[in-house]
């Protein structure tokens, strides 16, 4: 059924973990440590590796880099303690296959290496199994493009609004390029602390400022001979896009602290949820860096602007949904399928799965239904029977609590569409500091991230 290599540096959870697999058909190899674990790897004939996030000769980041060098295409999982996740979900985006926190269930560790295993062929099969592309003309000429470009070295910029997809598109590019087998390693440049970048980016050295107490590899190293996805690059500070646009010119990166340079060989794809030119133009982005992450351009259309796709992606979410919740949702009725084609999906693809998540965990009968939909989604188009003395033509009368909700709502939504769909900028529009806005956009199902 398949060969699992389990690296722990404690013994009584490998013991346990060999026990369970090997019970239920599974062969497992057992090492103690990162150096042992490449070893055992080395000998090949490994399916899947499980791997604990903190071990006593390297961390998640080195490991997995080491991984992906004997082997590109091998999925990981790591296994972490509950403080430890937020960086799991980092690990994630550079390419691991998941993760769990300990204590673990058996019936996850068992229902994760098996949805893993049954995976057939190359990790570009694993993606596209999950790639929903849509039949519109606007995403059929991207996919048109994507074969294009792809085979090529050029860089390439894909600009859309938060939760359109980029990423998927970035993937695309690198499984359908010459470089599919090495590392596709992603970067959210958003997130990042400016203090930070240089050293996620490039990598440090021990004691090159304080709290660098091991050395650490940077995302250019990591993703060598592969591609680097730089996500919401236009939110890099100034004294960082210098940096990066040195290393894009002389394809080598020196680790903070360190005065030795690292030759590399990485294909750049950048995203932007915003209007690069405009911020070039207003002198927040250098001219120079984006014309060299500018080798091809993309623009993704938002899930408003592709409606006959709208269906495609809440089938798939669906099924993903009952799955994941152990459901048998069939479908949607008549009155979700209208409010999903009238509502104007300002978080995008990523807010539709959400949203359709939701619905089929509420769900009592065998489709959704409207009642299972946010209070923000349902009340923005709901209407009622007429009732006697009810005025404004029978429409329903909200609460004064929903009447706040739907205008606290449409200002949060109009300050993102007036920004680009930029956090930052509709944060200061809207007078709150970045992570109010982003607890009221979680709060609303508009776009989290």
């Amino acid at each position: 059924m398949g060969k699992i290599l389990i690296i722990d540096d404690d013994t009584y959870v490998c013991s346990q973990l060999e026990t369970l697999l090997n019970k239920n058909g599974f062969e497992t190899v057992a090492a103690y440590s990162a150096n042992y674990g490449l070893k055992a790897l080395k000998k090949g004939g490994v399916d899947l590796v499980l791997c604990d996030y903190r071990l006593p000769d390297a961390d998640g980041m080195e490991v997995f880099t080491r991984i992906k060098k004997i082997h590109p295409l091998m999925p990981v999982v790591f296994m972490t303690a509950y403080a430890d996740v937020r960086t799991a979900v980092r690990m994630i985006r550079a390419g691991a296959f998941d993760y769990v926190t300990k204590p673990f269930l058996p019936e996850e560790i068992l229902g994760l290496t098996r949805r893993i295993l049954s995976y057939e062929g190359e990790r570009f099969e694993l993606f596209d199994k999950h790639f929903v592309k849509g039949k519109c003309s606007a995403i059929r000429n991207i996919m048109a493009h994507i074969d294009l470009v792809a085979p090529t070295s050029l860089s390439v910029l894909i600009e859309g609004e938060t939760g359109s997809g980029k990423e998927f598109i970035a993937r695309a590019i690198h499984f359908k390029s010459p470089r599919k087998e090495k590392p596709f390693v992603a970067l959210d440049c958003g997130a990042l602390p400016g203090e930070l970048a240089n050293s996620e980016l490039f990598g440090h050295v021990k004691g090159a400022f304080t709290g660098a107490i091991k050395d650490k590899t940077g995302c250019f190293v990591a993703a060598e001979g592969g591609t680097l996805f730089l996500d919401e690059i236009g939110n890099l500070r100034h004294e960082n896009q210098i940096r990066l646009l040195r290393t894009l010119q002389e394809k080598t990166v020196t680790p903070l602290g360190d005065n030795k340079s690292i030759k590399v060989d990485v294909r750049i794809i950048a995203a932007a949820n915003e209007d690069l030119k405009t911020t070039v133009r207003e002198g927040k982005f250098r001219e120079d860096l984006y014309h060299r992450i500018n080798g091809f351009s993309i623009n993704l259309p938002s899930l408003r602007e592709r409606k006959e796709d709208i269906f495609e992606f809440a089938s798939h979410f669906l099924n993903k949904a009952n799955s994941e919740f152990g459901k048998d949702i069939k479908g949607f009725d008549n009155d979700v399928r209208q409010v999903f084609l009238e509502y104007a999906w300002p978080g995008n693809i990523r807010e539709l799965e959400n949203v359709v998540k939701r619905c089929v965990l509420l769900a009592k009968g065998d489709k959704v239904t409207t009642e299972t939909l946010p209070d923000e989604i349902r009340y923005c188009r709901e209407e009622m029977p007429p009732q006697k003395g009810a005025g404004y033509g029978g429409k329903r009368q909200m609460t004064l609590k929903h009447a706040a909700m739907t205008a606290e709502r449409d200002a949060i939504v109009a300050a993102l569409k007036s920004s680009g769909y930029n956090k930052t900028r509709a944060a200061r529009i809207l007078e709150v500091d970045r992570k109010t806005l982003y607890n009221k956009m979680r709060e609303y199902s508009i776009a989290i991230h």
